[in-house]
């Protein structure tokens, strides 16, 4: 079931978001020179956001209307740097999702498809609270 969404930090980023399916959320980002860290590369925090939101999304994809979840653990692997001006995706998918708990899996990809980046994390599955 599709939830409220309230704006913030995708958007203040600039994260454009895609449905690819149940369970399945892609994100894209524009890298610029704000991006950066101080050695000229994408901050991996980028990727990281990236590839939570994506994750964090597919997850919410599949929530009940009296249910939320948040991410309580994500571990991050970055292979390859990224560079201002590059393109970056992200894929977010459910590997499984049982009452309390959801396992996710992340991938950021540059536009040449290369890996730049792996995430696994756990999202905590609750009631709503009104």
């Amino acid at each position: 079931m599709t939830q409220e969404r309230l704006p913030g930090f995708v958007e203040w980023l600039g994260i454009e978001e895609r449905d690819l399916g149940p369970g399945r959320v892609g994100c894209r980002l524009r890298t610029t020179e704000e991006h950066q860290n101080i050695q000229g590369v994408i901050h991996g925090l980028v990727a990281t956001a990236l590839m939570d939101t994506a994750m964090g999304h597919a997850i919410s994809g599949l929530l009940a209307e009296d249910e939320f979840t948040t991410t309580t653990q994500l571990s991050v692997q970055f292979l390859k740097a990224a560079r201002p001006g590059d393109v970056l995706d992200a894929e977010g998918t459910v590997m499984r999702r049982g009452r309390r708990i959801a396992y996710l899996d992340g991938v950021c990809r540059n536009a040449d498809g290369d890996v730049i980046a792996r995430a696994h994390g756990t999202w905590y599955v609750g009631p709503r609270r009104r």
